[in-house]
């Protein structure tokens, strides 16, 4: 299939994109995390096309998305499928890494975002802990050591990202993320050094942003994501919080 040729999917510099559409009206992007795809916002998508415009896109290397060969700029990327949707004033919801890149975004194009909204969000500028950080180097080496399936079971099973999952209660969105985990187009498929991040970091740049802000805080997420949303809270200037009882299940 072409994919460029394909209504699924837009081009990129170096590749295509895949997203989905639906429903009519204000629009809202969906913006998924690590690990992740399009698929996690299967119900929000569901729901909020009853009176919206909603989109939801595989960030490059993830789902249906191409595979990154050469640096990359997922905030390029959302200008180009915003540009050919046609699309301004958008609400962006961003989960985990998603959220960064929505904050990235709206610094870089103020004029494009009317609304931001994040859950357990990440934002450019703040290192990972050095334990995290090697967490994630590790499935790396497990993917090229012992292949994406392996790879994913490791995840899934070390204790280190119990967080990430929601608990077994849940049941319905335990699966589901559990699904995407496994998925292996969402599985360490490139370098996270091809991902190139705009300077200078958002996280200096908090004040900059005047849209109105919502951010959901898990209550059991890593303490990482508690701080970092306690960050953006006191930096941006006209943000709300809303606390749940795990990150995973704010947006489910």
């Amino acid at each position: 299939m072409n994919k460029i040729n394909s209504p699924e999917y837009i081009e990129v510099e170096g590749g295509a994109l895949f997203y989905e559409r639906k429903g009519s009206g204000e629009p809202i992007v969906f913006i998924h995390g690590n690990y992740n795809d399009h698929l996690i916002w299967e119900e929000q998508m569901e729901r909020f096309s009853t009176g919206y415009d909603v989109i939801s896109y595989d960030l490059r290397g993830y789902g249906h998305s191409d595979t990154p060969r050469t640096p990359f700029s997922n905030v390029k990327d959302l200008k180009m499928l915003l540009d050919t949707l046609g699309l301004t004033k958008v609400t962006l919801v961003g989960s985990s890494m998603g959220g960064s890149v929505a904050v990235d975004f709206t610094l870089a194009y103020p004029g494009d975002v009317d609304r931001l909204i994040m859950a357990a969000p990440s934002v450019s500028g703040r290192s990972y802990p050095a334990r995290m950080l090697w967490q994630g180097i590790k499935q790396h080496i497990q993917v090229r050591l012992k292949g994406a399936e392996q790879a994913m079971e490791h995840f899934i099973a070390n204790p280190f990202w119990n967080y990430y999952f929601p608990a077994a209660a849940k049941e319905k969105a335990r699966q589901k993320t559990l699904a995407n985990v496994r998925n292996p187009g969402n599985f360490c498929r490139f370098s996270p050094s091809l991902a190139h991040v705009s300077k200078p970091y958002a996280i200096h740049r908090l004040a900059e942003i005047g849209q109105p802000v919502l951010i959901f805080i898990g209550a059991l997420d890593h303490t990482y994501n508690r701080e970092t949303a306690e960050i953006l809270h006191k930096g941006i200037r006209h943000p709300r919080k809303y606390y749940c009882r795990t990150a995973a299940t704010c947006l489910l």
